[in-house]
């Protein structure tokens, strides 16, 4: 979601939330704010493994040199 999508979708909920709503923008404020998927990808988890084994790697060998 692009920055101008955010703003569009904050602005919209403002107007549902201040009480001059409009049927379109709480309509389009609640789809729009609303969570994806919380669920990581497999390579983001793939990811944040390499770079634990890394970290962990690293240290040891900061640590004994």
């Amino acid at each position: 979601m692009d920055r101008q999508e955010v703003e569009t979708a904050i602005e919209a909920a403002n107007v549902a939330l201040a009480g001059r709503r409009r049927r379109e923008a709480s309509s389009f404020a609640s789809i729009e704010l609303r969570e994806a998927d919380s669920t990581p990808a497999e390579w983001e988890i793939i990811a944040a493994g390499i770079v634990g084994v890394f970290a962990v790697v690293a240290v040891l060998v900061a640590w004994l040199y």
